[in-house]
């Protein structure tokens, strides 16, 4: 069914002016809202950015396309780990728009950069389908979500590939498209359907949402032209509008379809669909109601204000019972909650009357899906599976792209009714208010912010890891490499980056666990010939490491002079320790402490010594007024050395070929 319904009969404009200003202040108003992507962007070339962590894991799956390595499915996900089944997010759409850039670029330039023109196409194409489908009295308000979305986000956002934040414009663009699609403008179809497949190919949250939102989307289309004469069904179907979407979908869905038909093993699509009904800890209506009611209802909304602290990181509670999940923090009981949604959704639903009472179609049907936002979210959370890890922020984090449609829809519809009762004159201040106020978000994120979430928590990590990039290439004439994952730590910032820094260097690496394989594509699978093995340690074991694998690069995330200050330290503290220029109380240390320990460093044993000064232990006895030394700085220069062990990092190799550092 092709309805295509003529703009003017779906715009119900105003302004003093239906155009409302005029082209090149439009444009700039929306180079305004782009700018602090742009800002990003140029910051993180300037400070040598690049993506580590997941990040790293992500990039590398774009910098493979059309090679050897090319993928043809999305990144692992999470949600493997309670269904018990290693699962893919369906398709690399993402990837593939993210690889003209990785393929000359470096990773940092080639992922700021990337990511950050993704996010630019969106703020443009919900600029330019919302003044296609409404005009300037719709623009103005879409331009304000996309501003006050990107300052909820963030400056390192903004260029953040990560799926639970590089999606989140994009979902805003799907949603403005989708109101013009059900209020039978068909034209837009061909983009909802691009853009609804990147959603759900890079992240498979989005699944259950989208289900209620098209479900919902057709039901208004046809409530809205009915009856509806399926006669010309047919010729619909053949219109150019309907063979481009066509089109649309068969490309973008040609390779994860290939992969389930002729991939190794089970395809990817078949086990998706086997495990649909999630795992058995979901998060309930309950949980859910609270959570949806937080970032749509109560304060702080969406705003930035709540972004990193609304939905609380939560782990599973274990108990004789099993696993479950207790959510704490600031989130609103059930009752609050529940009577904040009926009330938003009542007063959207009256708002969304109005207009049809108008005669807008595009009122309507922006405010018919804004209405069922509120329930879609909360049936859409409720099915959410937990994982042992339990639950994260960015598992719920698309809901702020709800919500600031929603809010906005609000406000377009509250300023339709209330102009409709006044004189143009009385209502000429809603441009400059939307613009001044658009202005104002976009200005005040152009200044660095870094969320705590995801990724960025490593960010510390940068400079120790730009210290260890010019030693990997010594791999370059030994590979293929594997890369050992089995002693790895959970959401350790430095085997997928320093994975990352091989492939751009033309070193050939494989893995052999299966969740890694799964992440990195079949082509990585260790075979066997592998000439060399690559592994890294943390901490206490990387300074101490004495096999026999050469160092490839030893670092911490200290400067270089602080890291040789406090090797320095420790080495003399710890020959203090053996000559018994630190003194130790033996008669206040407890059967918790190294006693046995301290008792070798006190006989002469140096690495006795060493272990109790890099661990923590002496600063401890310091601090408990155990040890004593004329040293009036000792317990800074221990907290220093403390710091220098947490954060050391080695890499290392082993293979038939001779140490490069000997």
């Amino acid at each position: 069914m092709a309805v295509d319904v003529d703009e003017a009969t779906a715009v119900v404009a105003t302004d003093e002016s239906p155009a409302g200003p005029g082209q090149l202040a439009r444009a700039g108003l929306l180079a305004i809202v782009i700018l602090p992507i742009v800002v990003a962007v140029v910051r993180a070339l300037r400070r040598n950015w690049f993506p580590i962590g997941d990040n790293a894991l992500l990039y590398i799956r774009t910098a493979d396309v059309f090679t050897e390595h090319h993928p043809f499915l999305g990144s692992w996900t999470s949600a493997s780990l309670s269904l018990g089944v290693n699962l893919n997010n369906p398709g690399p759409t993402y990837d593939l728009l993210i690889a003209p850039f990785a393929q000359f670029l470096s990773p940092g330039p080639g992922a700021a950069i990337g990511v950050g023109a993704v996010n630019i196409a969106s703020i443009i194409g919900i600029s330019f389908a919302s003044r296609r489908m409404g005009g300037w009295a719709m623009q103005r308000w879409m331009l304000l979500a996309a501003a006050g979305l990107a300052w909820s986000m963030g400056s390192e956002m903004l260029i953040d590939i990560w799926q639970a934040h590089a999606l989140l414009l994009p979902f805003l663009l799907f949603l403005v498209l989708l109101v013009g699609c059900t209020a039978g403008m068909s034209r837009f179809l061909p983009a909802a359907a691009g853009v609804g497949t990147l959603l759900i190919q890079t992240h498979i949250s989005y699944a259950y949402i989208l289900v209620f939102l098209i479900g919902t989307s057709l039901a208004t289309l046809w409530w809205l032209h009915r009856p509806v004469d399926w006669r010309q069904l047919p010729g619909s179907l053949r219109s150019r509008v309907s063979v481009i979407t066509f089109a649309v979908l068969v490309v973008l869905w040609a390779h994860p379809l290939y992969e389930q038909f002729f991939g190794e093993g089970q395809g990817n699509l078949s086990r998706l669909v086997s495990n649909s009904s999630g795992g058995s800890l979901t998060l309930g209506l309950t949980d859910a109601t609270k959570i949806t009611s937080s970032i749509m209802a109560l304060p702080w909304w969406w705003t930035r204000l709540g972004y990193s602290t609304t939905v609380p990181d939560t782990p599973l509670t274990l108990s004789d019972d099993g696993a479950a999940l207790h959510l704490s923090g600031g989130l609103p009981g059930f009752f609050v909650a529940f009577l904040a949604l009926v009330v938003i959704t009542v007063g959207l639903g009256l708002l969304t009357r109005s207009a049809h009472g108008r005669g807008s179609a595009l009122q309507t049907s922006a405010g018919v899906l804004a209405t069922v936002a509120s329930p879609a979210v909360v049936a859409s959370l409720s099915l959410l599976t937990i994982g042992p890890v339990g639950l994260s922020a960015h598992h719920v984090r698309w809901v702020w792209s709800l919500s600031v449609f929603v809010t906005f829809v609000a406000v377009w519809l509250g300023a339709e009714l209330w102009s409709a009762t006044r004189d143009k004159a009385e209502t000429r201040w809603l441009t400059p208010a939307a613009i001044v106020i658009t202005v104002v978000l976009s200005l005040l994120n152009l200044a660095y912010v870094a969320h705590p979430e995801g990724p960025v928590t490593d960010y510390s990590a940068m400079p120790a890891m730009r210290r260890v990039f010019p030693a990997i290439g010594v791999l370059a004439d030994h590979d293929p490499v594997l890369y050992d994952t089995s002693n790895l730590r959970v959401f350790e910032p430095y085997s997928s980056t320093m994975m990352m820094r091989m492939q751009e260097l033309g070193v050939e690496f494989r893995v052999a666990d299966e969740i890694w394989v799964r992440q990195l594509g079949n082509n990585r699978r260790a075979n066997g010939a592998e000439t060399t093995v690559v592994f890294q340690l943390e901490g206490i074991e990387a300074l101490n490491y004495g096999g026999p694998a050469c160092t490839i690069a030893l670092t911490s995330a200290l400067s270089v002079p602080a890291e040789n200050a406090a090797r320095t330290n420790a080495e003399l503290f710890a020959a203090e320790l053996v000559d018994g220029a630190i003194t130790i109380d033996e008669a206040m240390l407890t059967e918790d402490d190294p006693i046995d320990q301290l008792g070798a460093a006190q006989e002469g044993d140096r690495d006795a010594a060493w272990l109790l000064v890099i661990d923590g232990t002496l600063s401890r006895w310091v601090t408990d007024g155990i040890a004593a030394s004329p040293n009036t700085n000792l317990a800074t220069e221990l907290d220093e050395i403390f710091n220098w062990m947490l954060t050391s990092y080695g890499l290392f190799a082993e293979g038939p070929w001779d140490c490069p550092n000997p």
